[in-house]
């Protein structure tokens, strides 16, 4: 009744404008207040059945998003890794399914260092840490289904058997148009103790008798514990962000084709941070396709103190050149992610906040990055959210993180956009 009331009153005092014009106005003015609040409704994940969750990953394919969590079974009490998905954009979920079992043990990791999930139609890989001597680290595993999660079977290692007793971490894998898995992660064959080197394979499953093939090192002195992240394009080629030793800037390295050789890595941006030690920070890449050309955006964290931070960018296939940076949020933004839905929507997920509350925050551009909507918040008042996810889906973006509970404890979360 209120907006018939303000109608009828603003058409006594403004003769001279008529309905049909008001009516317009008042259109203009609901869109823009929508658009500037995409957030959406804001779930606790369902049906993970962990008492607690130490890691999080999610894939998206069309409306099927596939999710990989890791943590303390509530029946067990037993550390697992649980698959489950959603085939229509996140409002019903299959039931859990616990990998390991009868595979391997799990070794507890951390958000930061997640298990990984990626997925190619009916077939569905996973991988996480086993054994191993050093913290948060570990032996990979890898898993694979066929049949859309419901059955589980372990392939190889993706780490050379002369490699294979060497600690494994900051795993991340995807697949590409072909159905081909590739992953990357780090570790310290070389033994130099104050920095990683960054592996590289890939997975071709034919007539059941899948194998890993070309191994490559991407780089030999990396930082030792920030996230890398690996993605590809519609043409197949591959892309792997990381985080280099000095600077301990972040780092795009290609391959066009297919992992068979690598371009030389460039800076995404060359802050030149000069640091001793590891910031537990990597980033975020993600590609569309304009006008019949490959566009990479990526989000990354700098941590110089005067403009430490958050900073999108974009640039062409080969990522020689990329455009200037953009801020992000403010200096306390980190643990940042991005996703895109088709060739223009560009969605951004980051931290910010103090140590004791981190807020999740999203950051949407419609028209490839020309533009960016005002932020939103997605986490409650109180709540003190971590390394938050965002994946596109046809049905819109999708957001998930998990949040940290006074008894020590972690529950994910997801948000609809």
């Amino acid at each position: 009744m209120k907006p018939v009331f303000f109608l009828a009153k603003f058409q006594a005092r403004y003769p001279k404008i008529g309905l049909i014009r008001l009516a317009f106005f008042l259109i203009v003015f609901l869109l823009s207040f929508t658009s500037l609040n995409y957030a959406s409704a804001k779930i606790e994940f369902p049906g993970s059945g962990l008492k607690t969750v130490h890691t999080l990953d999610v894939y998206a394919e069309n409306n099927t998003i596939h999710t990989l969590l890791s943590g303390i079974d509530s029946k067990s009490q037993k550390l697992v890794v649980k698959y489950l998905n959603s085939i229509d954009a996140g409002k019903t979920w299959s039931a859990p399914v616990t990998v390991n079992q009868g595979i391997a043990p799990v070794k507890q990791s951390r958000r930061g260092n997640d298990f990984q999930v990626a997925a190619h139609g009916n077939k569905i890989m996973v991988v996480w840490k086993t054994k191993g001597g050093e913290p948060w680290t570990g032996m990979i595993v890898a898993a694979l289904s066929r049949d859309k999660g419901k059955t589980w079977q372990q392939i190889s290692s993706p780490v050379d058997d002369k490699y294979s007793k060497i600690d494994q971490g900051y795993l991340d894998i995807t697949a590409d148009r072909h159905g081909k898995f590739h992953i990357v992660w780090l570790d310290d064959r070389e033994e130099a103790g104050d920095t990683q080197g960054v592996r590289y394979a890939s997975f071709r499953d034919e007539m059941k008798t899948g194998a890993w093939e070309s191994h490559k090192d991407l780089e030999a002195s990396a930082c030792t514990c920030c996230w890398s992240n690996i993605t590809t394009d519609v043409t197949g080629n591959i892309y792997v962000l990381y985080r280099d030793d000095k600077p301990r800037d972040m780092m795009l390295i290609s391959s066009l084709d297919g992992g068979k050789s690598w371009q030389k890595p460039g800076a995404v941006w060359p802050f030149g941070w000069q640091f001793v030690g590891c910031p537990h920070q990597g980033g975020g890449v993600a590609t569309t396709e304009v006008g019949g050309k490959v566009v990479l955006h990526s989000v990354v964290w700098n941590g110089i103190a005067s403009n430490r931070g958050l900073y999108y960018s974009q640039a062409e296939a080969t990522g020689a050149k990329w455009t200037p940076i953009v801020s992000v949020g403010d200096n306390t933004s980190a643990s940042g992610d991005i996703a895109v839905i088709g060739n223009q929507r560009i969605g951004i997920v980051y931290t910010a906040g103090d140590a004791e509350k981190k807020q999740v925050m999203v950051k949407v551009s419609e028209d490839g990055g020309k533009s960016w909507l005002k932020e939103q918040r997605l986490t409650a008042d109180g709540a003190d959210g971590s390394h938050p996810r965002i994946i596109g889906t046809a049905g819109g973006f999708r957001v998930f993180w998990t949040e940290w509970l006074e008894n020590g404890d972690a529950k994910g979360m997801m948000s609809v956009l």
